[in-house]
């Protein structure tokens, strides 16, 4: 088991990080412990007016309250002890729900940082990062553990508040009555110190508690995702109960660490009650004063629960640890394969991308590719052809970036992938994946996303292009739309063309189309084909192609087999040739007309 992080490191580091929101709750929580220290003083005063109205035998405490009585010209009175007492107490839970405030603005803009921070790793960090790692995890961590994270942060700023009001209820009592209040806390910590040796259970507990809601997460991601699947092959029940099982996991840790969290505050408070009550039982005996045990018995009674939310505060902490180790794990994972960027920025591809000498592979597997030459010119459509594992989409990948080489380079106008601002490149680029993600949102906000800038004459003219205007017209709500989960309430080609019009939107530089066709009826592949004809010659076009009629007029074809480049040409001359390319193309009309 790894050593769980410790308290005192996470709260300095956002002590220093956040010095204002701190040092205004260290200010209102003296100005609290003042008043409650103030309101358990007020109870001796009280006490000897009840023993004794006369006011003839009164504690030291009560002689200073009758002298500032008389100094300002007030006589004491049952009335005036009773709602000074009541009015400190309702001062006091003013300034406790203020600061409870103040601890929840603490939390969240904590929290907030994180995620910020968090997102900004993330999105820094290669493909990589998001490919290996498990989804389950990473929804995991936003969903439940970062509002898991917010409760830690809350419970250490509530923590540090109780210490504080702790030590201020605790001095008064000290002073009234030293040897009561010092046997009663001997006596609470004798009776209450088993309670203390359950923090390396309770850590144990939180970090099976996040594995089994990361495992939990995962599946539900998965069994969400294969939906249509899942209904396919009538496995509902399966799934049903996959993630049943997994959820029944989470919860048989999720109750024990859950109910530990209770075990404390229920049990702590009547041990200190209980060793109170001896501890006064010995003070009167000695013949201590009854106004001021009183005093000195309600300030330990408001300190007992204190103490007792202290031991249970340190228990959460060790409880939700876990969940910030997550966290911070997944975040030092991102910065480990982060994305190395060069300092010049790119805004219009003036000769074209070559691919030089290239090898890759992907972690514990077989090489990808080998020894890659190919080139992407300006103004003209280049196609990768090949069959299933060939590496088309991972030359492509590298193309973007994404993946970096193990030898060889990525030239873009004649320098370095590696020298250009990255983003900079992929902001001028239109990208149309096989399977095309359209956001839970309208057509057109789903358009605006690759440009939110253009205008209503830009949006048509990109549909018009993509051969999407005339059915996003026939809506009944036209491009205001609402697409569904993933674009679910279109068919595969209108969700084909709306990405391909969002990708035309931003006028790219280069235009990448990644298997467009391949999962289309035929229909919707014409369009698709009409649209890339059109565009091109007026276009840089890199096309990975399933369907070789998407691809006729090509300038230039490269065709792969177990990641090398075996034919290059134009369509008609891989024709020629008689080659893999002349078979594949004979494989496709032979199952067409079937």
């Amino acid at each position: 088991m790894n050593k769980p992080t410790s308290i005192i490191t996470i709260f300095s580091e956002f002590l220093f990080r956040y010095p204002l929101h701190f040092g205004f709750l260290f200010f209102i929580i003296l100005v609290e412990g003042a008043i409650a220290g103030l309101s358990v003083i007020a109870v001796v005063p009280l006490g000897d007016f009840l023993i004794d109205s006369s006011l003839q035998s009164t504690s030291h405490v009560t002689d200073v309250f009758l002298n500032i009585t008389k100094h300002i010209g007030i006589s004491p009175n049952f009335w005036l002890l009773g709602f000074f007492f009541v009015g400190l107490n309702t001062l006091k839970g003013i300034m406790d729900i203020f600061i409870r405030y103040t601890v929840l603005r603490i939390k969240y803009a904590i929290v907030r940082g994180l995620i910020s921070e968090t997102l900004h790793a993330f999105f820094k960090a290669r493909w990589e990062f998001f490919n290996g790692t498990d989804q389950g995890r990473l929804l995991n961590t936003f969903n439940k553990e970062l509002n898991t994270i917010g409760d830690t942060l809350g419970a250490i700023a509530t923590l540090l508040a109780q210490t504080i009001q702790f030590i201020i209820y605790l001095s008064v009592p000290f002073w009234l009555n030293s040897s009561f209040t010092l046997q009663a806390l001997l006596l609470t910590l004798l009776f209450g110190g088993p309670f203390l040796f359950l923090q390396r259970f309770s850590y144990y507990l939180g970090t099976r508690n996040t594995a089994t809601a990361n495992a939990a997460m995962g599946v539900l991601s998965e069994i969400l995702a294969a939906a249509r699947l899942i209904l396919g092959f009538g496995r509902q029940k399966l799934a049903r109960e996959s993630y049943l099982k997994a959820f029944d996991s989470h919860i048989q840790v999720t109750l024990k660490s859950q109910t530990l969290m209770f075990v404390t505050p229920s049990m702590f408070r009547p041990i200190g009650m209980g060793a109170a009550i001896i501890a006064m039982g010995i003070a009167l005996r000695q013949g201590s004063q009854i106004s001021e045990l009183a005093a000195v018995l309600w300030s330990l009674l408001a300190c007992f629960p204190i103490l007792a939310q202290l031991v249970q505060g340190n228990l959460s902490i060790k409880n939700f640890l876990p969940s910030y180790e997550q966290l911070v794990s997944l975040r030092k994972q991102a910065i480990l394969v982060e994305e190395k960027a060069g300092g010049k920025s790119f805004y219009s591809l003036t000769n074209g991308i070559q691919v030089e000498n290239v090898d890759f592979t992907y972690p514990r597997r077989d090489q990808t590719i080998q020894n890659i030459n190919l080139e992407v010119q300006k103004g003209k459509m280049t196609a990768f052809v090949g069959e299933s594992g060939s590496g088309k989409s991972t030359i492509t990948d590298l193309i973007l970036g994404l993946q970096i080489p193990e030898k060889g380079e990525v030239i873009l106008d004649k320098l370095p992938l590696s020298k250009w601002k990255q983003n900079s490149f992929r902001e001028q680029i239109g990208y149309v994946p096989q399977e095309p993600f359209l956001f839970h949102t309208t057509i057109k906000n789903n358009l605006l996303w690759s440009h939110e800038h253009a205008s209503d004459t830009e949006i048509w003219e990109a549909c018009q292009l993509a051969n999407a205007e005339t059915f996003i017209r026939e809506l009944p709500e036209g491009i205001n739309t609402v697409v569904g989960d993933r674009g679910t309430r279109l068919s595969g080609g209108q969700r084909q063309r709306i990405a391909l019009a969002r990708a035309l939107l931003r006028k790219p530089e280069l235009l990448i189309l990644d298997e467009a066709t391949s999962s289309l009826d035929t229909e919707s592949e014409q369009l698709i084909q009409q649209s890339i004809e059109q565009l091109a010659g007026n276009l840089t076009i890199l096309v990975i192609a399933h369907r070789l009629s998407t691809i006729v007029k090509a300038d230039m074809i490269y065709v792969l087999k177990e990641g090398k480049i075996i034919e290059k040409g134009s369509y008609t001359e891989l024709f020629k040739k008689n080659g893999l390319f002349a078979y594949m193309v004979r494989s496709q009309s032979y199952q067409n007309e079937k």
